[in-house]
């Protein structure tokens, strides 16, 4: 009977000690049995969010986040779901969520800042982008998106500061190259800023460059540098953009700022067939028109422009020397008239007005 009872006591210990550990497996079965379920339906809500099916990915990633409610990663891609369909305020939910379920993780600070920085929360999403960079001191995205906000904050000290601070880490990156590039510009030193994004072209492969190589035309253009402009819209990168409207208006441009107005004419009519809805092309084929005299293509560049810009002087101003040319001074007084009512502070309408004027009260005299 003794012995009984000490083997009764035995098992009885035995399956007290045994109890809680049986339980602990069970519960890592079931969290192992959900969390594999889950991944299923997270897979899906990932083929449905990159294809586009935002409704069907929200319903998937749901499914997921109900069956294992424990994976930050569940409520990111939630939130980039949800981002995506403009339910900002519900996506930033998720993101902070996420972000208290994986502390380590970098993504939900990451997407935090992109929702903050839509809000247009500069100072905030900053320091969002920074967190994320701090979990994550390998991913540039993350550094390059706290330099860019706290540029558009207007903080470019700080911007610099932090570009110093990772010079090293990345530093033969053409992305904060181009970053650079921007904090010089809104300084307002285009040599600086040329410099940069010359540095970043270089590290760059032509299929790649194109954005950077018209911002180098573009800041040469503006330094006066047109000879340097034309050579940058040379460039092989531009190759299959080279005949387009903006970059032939802006070789045109140069064309005219090196005096060279008839083929910059000759090369404005290329445009012809293009829309050109708000006069630009117009203003400069008219400009290279006036200078070399070409007064048919002065009244097709006026006509447009008083129509697309009709509070503007400059279509009047061509009408009327394209008139004044065509020994039409009546009419030149009538349209410069116009121009100068629409501009009356500007000062080449009333110099030609008064220059037509004059002309026509001579020619009146006996």
């Amino acid at each position: 009977m003794k012995n009984f009872v000490i083997a009764a006591s035995l098992m009885l210990a035995l399956g007290a000690c045994a109890t809680p550990h049986s339980k602990q497996v069970r519960e890592d079965a079931h969290d192992r049995y959900d969390r594999a379920n889950a991944q299923v339906v997270f897979d899906q809500a990932n083929q449905s969010f990159h294809a586009g099916q935002f409704e069907a990915a929200l319903g998937h990633i749901d499914k997921a986040i109900a069956r294992y409610p424990k994976d930050g990663n569940y409520e990111v891609m939630r939130g980039r779901i949800l981002l995506e369909m403009k339910r900002t305020d519900m996506a930033r939910e998720a993101f902070m969520k996420a972000a208290t379920l994986s502390p380590t993780s970098a993504d939900p600070h990451y997407y935090m800042g992109i929702v903050l920085q839509r809000w247009n929360e500069l100072d905030k999403a900053a320091a969002e982008y920074a967190k994320a960079f701090e979990l994550a001191p390998s991913q540039l995205q993350y550094v390059a998106a706290e330099c860019e906000t706290l540029i558009a904050a207007g903080r470019l000290n700080d911007a610099e500061k932090t570009l110093l601070t990772v010079k090293k880490t990345f530093e033969f990156s053409p992305v904060l190259d181009r970053i650079h590039a921007d904090l010089a510009g809104q300084r307002g030193d285009l040599k600086e800023r040329e410099k940069w994004l010359t540095a970043a072209r270089l590290r760059t492969e032509p299929a790649k460059a194109q954005q950077l190589v018209e911002e180098i035309a573009v800041t040469r253009f503006e330094q006066g540098n047109w000879v340097g402009c034309i050579d940058a819209l040379e460039d092989e990168a531009l190759k299959d953009s080279a005949k387009s409207t903006e970059l032939v208006r802006l070789r045109a441009r140069c064309l005219l700022m090196m005096d060279r107005a008839r083929d910059a004419r000759d090369l404005m009519l290329t445009l012809r067939t293009q829309t050109d809805g708000d006069g630009r092309n117009a203003s400069v084929l008219g400009l290279a028109a006036m200078r070399i005299g070409d007064t048919a293509r002065m009244n097709d560049a006026g006509h447009v422009l008083t129509q697309a810009r009709p509070d503007s002087a400059d279509g009047w101003v061509l009408l009327g020397v394209a008139a004044m040319q065509n020994g039409d001074r009546a009419e030149a007084v009538r349209l410069l008239s116009e121009a100068n009512k629409r501009e009356p502070n500007k000062k080449l309408p009333k110099q030609l007005l008064a220059a037509a004027s004059n002309v026509a009260i001579a020619r009146a005299t006996p």
